[in-house]
């Protein structure tokens, strides 16, 4: 499965009360910054060098571009500020955060790292899956202590079968005829997933992944949630599926529905219209939720 890739805004035509705000919260004014690539938000995502050679990444965006991003980035400003608590090797460091109530950014060390390639290595794999493990200990409970509950927050994604059903969307064959099924599957991993009151990232996909040699960072955390302890490691499987040999997870009932709500949601998701200012999301809502199916599949022995 190819990274997400969304269109960035360069930083030389974002707002000049957010580039003022970088030069004064680095000590320095911007001299170089280098649009980054991964991820669907459409703002700007730079990797940042000032006049005294600090380094920084910025993150910001506007509603011009987005009307939920903004949103998002708020999100992710209250989770990042959790996690600064910890001082957690596997989180980047945030520096400071920008809010004029239209423009959002954070600005963060820059990591000088690499994206997992896809398909997935096996170092990286296996190196990605232990630190993931020693995060999500460091996890529970939550230190973002009003985080909203992922259960909740993402029950409409994840109940999406119905939407499919509705809209009598094809599946692909080995589906045909069980939609219901899978539909009552995944409530049952909508149940269990509220079983939990850790952080998880929520989003784990390679493109969120930055790997060093010494460190492997998690960024991306807008759409961080209160979530049952294994939620985070069946998302990053759905990614990873394929790729390489995984470690069977857990047999439960609702580790396997929860697994058929993503794919439910992303299938009806990549039947519908693109966003604003996000062209490219479709398609790889489709080839992701075909991930998740296969992943279902196996789990399923069909």
């Amino acid at each position: 499965m190819a990274h997400a890739s969304g269109v960035r805004l360069p930083y030389e035509e974002s707002p000049a009360a957010v580039r003022a705000w970088v030069d004064r919260a680095l000590g320095s004014s911007v001299v170089s910054a280098a649009t980054q690539q991964g991820g669907f938000s459409p703002g700007v995502a730079a990797r940042l060098v000032t006049t005294t050679g600090r380094r920084a990444f910025l993150k910001a965006v506007g509603p011009s571009l987005n009307l939920d991003t903004p949103t998002l980035f708020r999100n992710e400003i209250a989770a990042m500020q959790g996690l600064a608590a910890h001082s957690l090797p596997h989180t980047p460091f945030l520096y400071d955060v920008y809010d004029d109530g239209d423009w959002v950014g954070l600005l963060m060390e820059d990591i000088d790292g690499y994206l997992p390639p896809h398909p997935w290595r096996p170092q990286d794999a296996n190196r990605v899956l232990d630190a993931l493990e020693e995060l999500t200990a460091a996890l529970q409970p939550s230190p973002w202590l009003e985080a909203p509950v992922s259960a909740v927050r993402s029950e409409a994604f994840l109940s999406r079968w119905d939407l499919v059903i509705a809209d009598g969307l094809d599946v692909p064959e080995w589906m045909a005829g069980r939609e219901q099924e899978f539909a009552v599957l995944a409530r049952t991993g909508l149940d269990a997933l509220a079983d939990g009151n850790g952080l998880a990232h929520w989003d784990l996909r390679a493109d969120n992944i930055l790997m060093t040699e010494e460190r492997v960072v998690f960024v991306d955390w807008a759409h961080a949630s209160t979530a049952a302890s294994w939620a985070d490691t069946v998302i990053l499987y759905g990614d990873m599926q394929g790729s390489v040999d995984l470690p069977a997870l857990p047999d439960d009932v609702g580790i396997t529905g929860f697994i058929a709500g993503i794919a439910g949601g992303l299938w009806w998701g990549s039947h519908q219209q693109s966003p604003a200012g996000l062209p490219t999301i479709r398609a790889w809502q489709r080839e992701s939720a075909l991930q998740y199916l296969d992943l279902l599949r196996a789990r399923l022995s069909c």
